[in-house]
């Protein structure tokens, strides 16, 4: 008897996971200058039990006028943000102006994003700041000294940074950021100018090239999902443009496109879009199903050695999150991280 019991503890035993679930924090990126709930969106954050939102503060660019980086886009709050939810600001700034500072600028630029914040952010409480930037090789050592600059200025805050996938894949050349915590972009795989890829937004054969030192990483890594979905534009095999939320429902009512899958041949000149179109020109929608998403997130969560982290959809806007159900976000945010 007592061999018996001693053989069904086994079983049970070699039928668990060392591994237990993560730790998990769901949030929402907020990308707009105006910052206003609607109540579509208030139902999400309340449905899928959201606890963190990152809202773009501003953007940082090159003035090439003024010879200076600018602010653009800052965030005004027409209401203000839930009290129960965490609140992170996310400055945006492009490669483009550090390529046209000096090390010796940068110090500089520092002190302006640090006035720049606390005049949008006044009021509101934050204990996390994060830096969106596709630096390069060129720009590695200008931008980590920003960030070390920024971190000095906020010691009492966590400093992130997002990270894109060729950043996790060629660490030892775009080096590891001086932050607390990295945000994986896990979107944007594919060249999205090269009229010849299907999805350039989610591609898990081509996020696959990219993630194979990914749970050796050393850095805390919290992860952002796509929902969002735009129309790439093409002239004689050349990008012309990106409008968002441009989507197939809406193509498929012209009578000027014939349709090919997720690929639109304009078949007439004519005015659409904002823009003139000619005879010959494509255009490639793109989107995320659920379907792809749910297994990314069971993929991605097994090459994350981070235990404790936040998961996040960019972005929160109604005519985004309408195509996916409370029920399909929240099995996503489910997905990740439980053991086998």
């Amino acid at each position: 008897m007592r061999f018996h019991l001693f053989l069904i503890v086994l079983l049970i035993q070699s039928c668990r996971t060392d591994t237990p679930p993560k730790d998990l924090t769901r949030g929402f990126y907020y990308w707009k200058s105006s910052f206003k709930l609607t109540e579509a969106d208030k139902k999400t954050l309340d449905t899928c039990h959201i606890n963190k939102l990152y809202i773009k503060a501003f953007d940082i660019d090159w003035d090439f006028k003024a010879n200076a980086p600018a602010t653009k886009a800052p965030v005004q709050f027409d209401d203000l943000p839930p009290k129960t939810i965490t609140l992170v600001p996310a400055v945006f700034i492009t490669n483009q102006t550090l390529k046209q500072l000096t090390y010796a600028d940068i110090k500089n630029l520092a002190d302006f994003m640090q006035t720049q914040l606390m005049k949008v952010w006044s009021g509101l409480y934050f204990n996390e700041i994060q830096i969106d930037c596709d630096w390069t090789i060129s720009t590695r050592q200008k931008y980590f000294r920003l960030l070390e600059l920024l971190k000095q200025q906020n010691l009492d805050k966590t400093l992130s940074a997002t990270i894109r996938l060729h950043q996790i894949k060629f660490a030892h050349k775009t080096g590891i950021p001086p932050v607390d915590r990295g945000m994986l972009m896990f979107y944007n795989m594919s060249d999205w100018k090269n009229p010849n890829i299907k999805n350039s937004i989610f591609d898990l054969n081509a996020a696959s090239q990219y993630t194979a030192t990914l749970s050796k990483y050393p850095l805390a890594l919290d992860v952002a999902f796509p929902i969002f979905r735009w129309a790439v534009f093409y002239r004689n095999n050349r990008f012309m443009t990106v409008v968002n939320k441009l989507d197939e429902a809406t193509l498929n009512r012209q009578t000027f496109l014939r349709k090919d899958g997720n690929r639109y041949d304009v078949e007439t000149d004519t005015y659409a879009f904002g823009m003139s179109l000619r005879k010959g020109d494509l255009i490639r929608t793109e989107e995320v199903t659920h379907d792809e998403l749910l297994k990314g997130s069971k993929a991605i969560s097994k090459q994350i050695s981070t235990q404790k982290l936040t998961f996040v959809f960019y972005y929160l806007d109604p005519e985004i999150t309408s195509h996916y159900s409370h029920e399909q976000l929240c099995q996503i945010f489910l997905s990740f991280g439980l053991p086998d």
